[in-house]
């Protein structure tokens, strides 16, 4: 192999004096400032390492060692300034990027099935009579997860309540939170959009979903919405015709 490669075309020398271990080139050595290299006459140095002198990158690959084709360099590895080897260091890999997307998305997040209220009670709803549903709660869940340097915290708010009667009528959507019904007021000074009247006497199972909307934010700023949760619960309605409840 010729020696005599035109500067022009050789590699920049690149010279480490940093103290480092074998085959990681710069490294602190753990962050200790002992030598860590060892003479042919017994004395302990400090690892140096310098670029290549007499071929270019193009030679090593294609020439004289082309087997080895990973990303890297070939240096001179040096003890002070006694030459120990000329060695190839792989490139070492970024840390895998954490996907704030699938971050999210791994992490559970169960709001509690909804509680059915109901005025009147449960058990004592009349024919004819308007009915008013509420959940008993109306919160958000919360929770966050880290991977690596990546934070994300996933919600869910509640927007809905859908209320399926349970008298074959079809479910009916209550947007935000609904009111509950206060005994202690007047009936004409109170008022809700989330109302059923059952027209027949009978027991009913009814059945209330809460919809949740859920979205994520990150430390590293992205964010976005992943979808909703809807967890359901039933409750038992007993309708009475009115003059049998009188008359009782």
């Amino acid at each position: 192999m010729s020696t005599d490669v035109d500067d022009d075309a050789a590699e920049a020398t690149a010279v480490t004096t940093s103290p480092g271990q074998p085959g990681t080139p710069g490294s602190s050595g753990g962050g200790s400032n002992e030598p860590n290299c060892t003479k042919r006459d017994g004395t302990r140095g400090y690892l140096r390492y310098e670029g290549l002198k007499y071929t270019t990158m193009k030679e090593q690959r294609e020439v004289i060692r082309p087997e080895e084709q990973r990303p890297g360099v070939y240096l001179h590895v040096y003890c002070d300034d006694e030459w120990q080897r000329f060695d190839f260091f792989p490139e070492v890999p970024p840390a895998a990027q954490i996907d704030p997307v699938s971050l999210a998305e791994s992490v559970r997040i169960v709001p509690k099935a909804p509680v059915l209220r109901t005025n009147p009670a449960t058990g004592r709803h009349l024919v004819n009579l308007e009915a008013w549903f509420w959940a008993e709660t109306w919160d958000g869940v919360e929770a966050t997860a880290t991977a690596g340097d990546v934070s994300v915290t996933v919600s869910a708010e509640p927007r809905a309540l859908v209320v399926d009667p349970g008298d074959g009528s079809g479910p009916f959507t209550c947007t935000g939170p609904q009111p509950a019904y206060d005994s202690t007021k007047p009936a004409r000074a109170q008022s809700s959009n989330c109302t059923h009247t059952y027209t027949r006497a009978g027991r009913y199972t009814a059945t209330a979903t809460i919809v949740y909307d859920v979205a994520f934010s990150s430390n590293v700023g992205v964010g976005g919405d992943l979808g909703t949760i809807e967890p359901d619960s039933t409750t038992s309605i007993v309708v009475h015709e009115s003059q049998a409840l009188v008359g009782g």
